[in-house]
C-alpha cells in the first residue's frame, strides 16, 4: 500500500500540503539535543530560517551556529531577544527556567514556541499565557505530536470527520503509553533528567505526551484522576507513573439501547524513564477502534478497525500511512537527527508560521486551554506521587 493523502491541517483546512507555510525568522534559545533536531527539521521548510541562537555560554552558541550555518549567536539570552531579525523564539532550555525565559521573550515582543513542558507549575502557565494575551503575541506549547498527519487523521476519524463508514461512534476509552529507558543516554544520577530542581523527572519529561493523547478525544476536562508510580529516593524525581482519568458525560440524553452516556469515558495512561514500552495510543469507541502505531508521540501510521455485527467481529480494517519528509543533504552534513522521527517537527513549525501570518494567537491543534488542562494534570501527578515542586528544598 502506498502513502495516504495527508489530511488538511486543522489550522487552515484550505491547505492541502501540511508543509506549506509563509516565511518566518526563528531564534533558538537553548542549543541542546532537542533544539538541534528542531533546527534540522526547519531545513525541510524552504520558507523558514533560523537567524540566531543562544546558549548559556558563548562557546556552545558558537558551536551550534557553525554547525547549522546560523548568522548570529549569543552567550546568554538577552542578545537574542533584542535581535531585530528574530520574529519568533523556540525555547528549548532547561525546564526550571521556563517562566523567566518565556517572560523575557514576551516582554521583548517576540512570539514564542515553548518546548514541553510549557511551565513547571499551573501558576507559571497562567501567568505566561496572560502575559502573551496582554501583549497580543502568539504562544504555544510544543506538543508536536498533534501536528503529525497521522494524528490529524486519527482526530478526524475519532471525532466524526471521517464519515459514517469510518465512525468509531461515541469514544469510551483511550490507552496511551510512553516510557523510555533513561540509562541508554543519561548518566545516573548526574543527568538533568534526574535533577528535580532543574525540572527533571518522568512527570515533566514524558507524561505530557499520554496526557495530550487522552484529552484530544474527549470534549470535557477530566473529573477525576488516580495516580500511582515510583520516586527515586536518591534524587527525589519520579521514575515512572500510571494514571486513570474519568471524563464526565456531555449530555444526559444517551441512546435508548445502551447505558453509555455521550462523552463519558476513561483514559489509562503510562509514562516513565525506567523501561521502554511499546508506545502506542489506542482509541476505542462504541463502533470501532483506532491505533496510532509506535512511536506514538511521533507516528506515521494509523490503523482502524470498525466493529462488525457481533461481539469480536471486525467489519472493516484500514491503515493510513504518512511517510516523513526525506533528509536533505544539508541535514545530513550537519549531523542528521538525534531522536526518532524528529523530521516531524516540520509539521508543527509550518503550522506555527501559518497561524502567525493569519493573526492567530494560538494553534487549534493544541490550544492554550489544553495546555492548562495538561499542567493541572501534571501538578496532580506530582501531588499524588509526593514529588516536591522544583522550588522546594
Amino acid at each position: 500500500m502506498g502513502p495516504s493523502i495527508p489530511p488538511s491541517p486543522l489550522d487552515d483546512p484550505s491547505v492541502s500540503d501540511p508543509l506549506e507555510c509563509p516565511p518566518l525568522k526563528w531564534g533558538m534559545i537553548g542549543c541542546g539535543r532537542v533544539s538541534h533536531d528542531f533546527t534540522q527539521a526547519l531545513k525541510l521548510l524552504p520558507s523558514q530560517s533560523v537567524v540566531a541562537c543562544s546558549a548559556r555560554t558563548e562557546e556552545s552558541a558558537k558551536e551550534f551556529a557553525e554547525k547549522h550555518n546560523i548568522q548570529s549567536y549569543y552567550g546568554g539570552y538577552d542578545g537574542l531577544v533584542k535581535d531585530q531579525n528574530v520574529e519568533i523564539v523556540y525555547i528549548g532550555n532547561v525546564h526550571a527556567f521556563r517562566r523567566s525565559t518565556v517572560e523575557m521573550c514576551l516582554l521583548a515582543q517576540k512570539h514564542v514556541l515553548v518546548e514541553k513542558p510549557f511551565a513547571c507549575s499551573v501558576a507559571d502557565g497562567e501567568y505566561l499565557i496572560g502575559l502573551a494575551k496582554e501583549r497580543n503575541l502568539f504562544i504555544m506549547e510544543g506538543m508536536w505530536t498533534r501536528f503529525f498527519p497521522a494524528v490529524q487523521k486519527a482526530r478526524d476519524i475519532a471525532l466524526g470527520a471521517g464519515g459514517e463508514e469510518l465512525s468509531l461512534g461515541d469514544i469510551a476509552q483511550v490507552y496511551s503509553d510512553f516510557n523510555f529507558y533513561a540509562p541508554d543516554q543519561e548518566e545516573y544520577p548526574t543527568s538533568f533528567v534526574y535533577n528535580r530542581k532543574l525540572g527533571g523527572g518522568a512527570g515533566l519529561l514524558v507524561a505530557p505526551y499520554p496526557v495530550a493523547a487522552a484529552t484530544m478525544y474527549f470534549k470535557t476536562s477530566p473529573a477525576k484522576a488516580k495516580v500511582v508510580g515510583q520516586i527515586d529516593e536518591k534524587t527525589g524525581v519520579d521514575l515512572q507513573g500510571a494514571m486513570v482519568l474519568e471524563f464526565p458525560p456531555t449530555s444526559e440524553d444517551g441512546p435508548a439501547n445502551s447505558p453509555k452516556m455521550p462523552g463519558a469515558g476513561v483514559a489509562m495512561l503510562s509514562w516513565g524513564m525506567a523501561c521502554e514500552s511499546a508506545e502506542v495510543t489506542t482509541v476505542v469507541g462504541t463502533k470501532g477502534r483506532l491505533t496510532i502505531n509506535t512511536p506514538g508521540h511521533c507516528p506515521t501510521k494509523v490503523s482502524v478497525d470498525i466493529k462488525g455485527s457481533g461481539r469480536g467481529e471486525v467489519g472493516k480494517s484500514l491503515t493510513f500511512e504518512y511517510p516523513l519528509p526525506e533528509d536533505t543533504e544539508e541535514i545530513t552534513k550537519s549531523g542528521g537527527f538525534i531522536y526518532p522521527n524528529s523530521q516531524g517537527f516540520c509539521y508543527e513549525a509550518a503550522a506555527v508560521a501559518r497561524c502567525i501570518a493569519a493573526g492567530k494567537k494560538e494553534a487549534p491543534q493544541f490550544t492554550l486551554a489544553e495546555t492548562m488542562t495538561s499542567l493541572r494534570l501534571l501538578e496532580e501527578i506530582q501531588q499524588q506521587l509526593g514529588v516536591k515542586p522544583i522550588d522546594a528544598d
